[in-house]
């Protein structure tokens, strides 16, 4: 009996704790909602406010986060020391450390294709706008509608929601556009000491046939320095009097053109461009590599092998130039007035690899990019008081013994997410990022702004396409080739990979959309 009332005794004990046990669960459930747990442990956020913002109560779990960034010239010697710095951000606002990945300009194509293919460890990337469509057509990235809704309200405030439509491919946002310059117009910026040297009028520059007599002068006189220096990208491609509509495979010419898609390389403005650079580099004026080199024009700059190279401006000529010059720089615009296409809204964004293991805490780390001024600045700038010092609210100037050339770290404010959150160098105008507001609201509006192109239709054809573009196009906007000789071979072989099937695609969609936009 004495057993029969210890097992009983047990038995009303254990029902009770599972008693409790529930009304626990039950009350905790209705308090708050704590989330689910993928399969990589991290907690997904069920209850999410209306800013976007995780409620305090939820814990993310640790993540370790690699975001991949291109590097123009050699990797920055620092970059570790920023990455640590960047990680006590990161830690602290959302539980996450970040592995910066640096890829040389040189290889990113490449090594992007086979990361994003093969699946390798990848998170966060940068996306030129030129290959965006390329990008999203392919399955590299992920569709972010809901994650910016949920995790990327920060973004959607920053950006703005006209903005972000305009990343939209068939009503789908697969890239963050950066924030800074929505607009364009191409510029030389040339050496001020030689300029004053020689007596070169600035003031009569007013097109870009017009630096033919001023690249004579630098030649006659410095004849160990090439006038302009060219790489990356040619001299045609900064001097655009057309919409590129995307890809630039089928442009809208003079910004209007009637909503006519033309073949860029058949229009005659465009031959009379390569007949121009053909001109400039049997004289001497132009890089004799500047189709196979991998070396920023800046560089050839400022080693002295170069007396200018062309800029985008952003807001007129006094907001040229690049904060890597070692030398004092002058500026000259070469079109009458700035544009903005949706190519300049688009011309860098950020997208979450399709292999990401936590695509919300990627997202949550592009918010914070997006909105973070201290971020934004340790990743243009790197480390206060040892890279930079502050001169001013905005402005900001090399330590004492460092300048361009030691520097341990610098970076481009327009690859970090949002170029406003960022300090002017000492040789800007201090309201620098006002002025690209403001011009960013008054530029000349292209009729096509707003439209993406969504290539899918003709994705083999794109490729075929743009394989004959990457053989030809080089050197012949370089002048390296004579386009009597290959222009119309390069015509010829774009026709055979299905040029005219995708112009026709892309007119039929911009038709659409200007229908829809009446």
């Amino acid at each position: 009996m004495a057993q029969l009332m210890k097992r009983v005794s047990i038995l009303i004990v254990v029902v009770l704790m599972i008693m409790l046990a529930a009304c626990s669960s039950k009350n905790d459930n209705s308090s708050s909602n704590t989330g689910t747990v993928n399969e990589d442990s991290t907690i997904v956020n069920n209850n999410v406010n209306q800013t976007g913002e995780t409620n305090k109560e939820e814990e993310l779990v640790p993540y370790n986060l690699t975001l991949a960034l291109p590097i123009f010239g050699a990797t920055p010697r620092d970059l570790k020391e920023v990455e640590n710095e960047v990680n006590k951000i990161t830690q602290d606002k959302i539980n996450t450390t970040v592995t910066i990945l640096p890829i040389s300009i040189g290889a990113w194509a490449q090594q992007m294709n086979l990361m994003t293919a093969g699946g390798e460890k990848l998170d966060l990337f940068f996306i030129f706008g030129q290959g965006y469509s390329n990008t999203a057509s392919n399955g590299s990235v992920l569709e972010l509608d809901e994650l910016l809704e949920k995790y990327g309200q920060g973004i959607i405030e920053q950006v703005g929601r006209e903005n972000l439509k305009a990343a939209a491919i068939n009503g789908k946002i697969y890239g963050v556009p950066s924030v800074g310059s929505y607009t364009e117009q191409p510029g030389i910026s040339m050496r001020k000491d030689l300029v004053e040297k020689y007596n070169i009028d600035i003031s009569s520059i007013k097109s870009i046939e017009d630096l033919t007599d001023i690249f004579q002068i630098i030649k006659d006189h410095e004849p160990n320095m090439v006038p302009l220096a060219s790489g990356l990208s040619s001299p045609i491609e900064y001097y655009r009097w057309y919409d590129r509509l995307g890809d630039g495979i089928g442009v809208l010419p003079d910004f209007d053109n009637g909503f006519k898609v033309e073949n860029l390389y058949e229009t005659p403005r465009y031959l009379e461009m390569l007949n121009l650079m053909r001109e400039w580099y049997k004289k001497g004026f132009i890089n004799k590599d500047a189709a196979t080199t991998q070396v920023d024009p800046i560089d050839l700059v400022n080693t002295g092998k170069a007396f200018s190279y062309m800029v985008k401006l952003e807001c007129g000529t006094e907001c040229g130039g690049s904060t890597r010059e070692q030398y004092e720089m002058v500026i000259a615009a070469l079109t009458p007035e700035p544009v903005s296409t949706t190519n300049n809204v688009l011309v860098g964004l950020y997208g979450i690899a399709q292999q990401s293991e936590n695509p919300e805490r990627a997202m949550m780390m592009l918010d914070l990019m997006y909105t973070s001024k201290e971020l934004a600045n340790l990743l243009t700038w790197g480390i206060e008081g040892k890279h930079y010092i502050k001169i001013s609210d905005t402005q900001v100037d090399y330590p004492e013994g460092v300048d361009a050339s030691n520097v341990g770290y610098s970076y481009q404010a327009w690859l970090v997410g949002n170029a406003l959150l960022t300090y002017n160098n000492s040789t800007q105008v201090p309201d620098y990022w006002d002025r690209v507001k403001e011009t960013n609201e008054k530029a000349i509006k292209s009729k096509a702004l707003g439209f993406s192109f969504n290539a899918e239709p003709v994705y083999n054809e794109m490729t075929a396409i743009n394989n004959v573009i990457e053989q030809y196009e080089k050197v012949l906007e370089t002048g390296t080739v004579d386009p009597a000789s290959k222009l119309e071979e390069f015509l010829n072989k774009l026709k055979t990979a299905g040029i005219d099937k995708y112009i026709a695609e892309k007119q039929r969609q911009l038709d659409e959309w200007v229908a829809a936009n009446k």
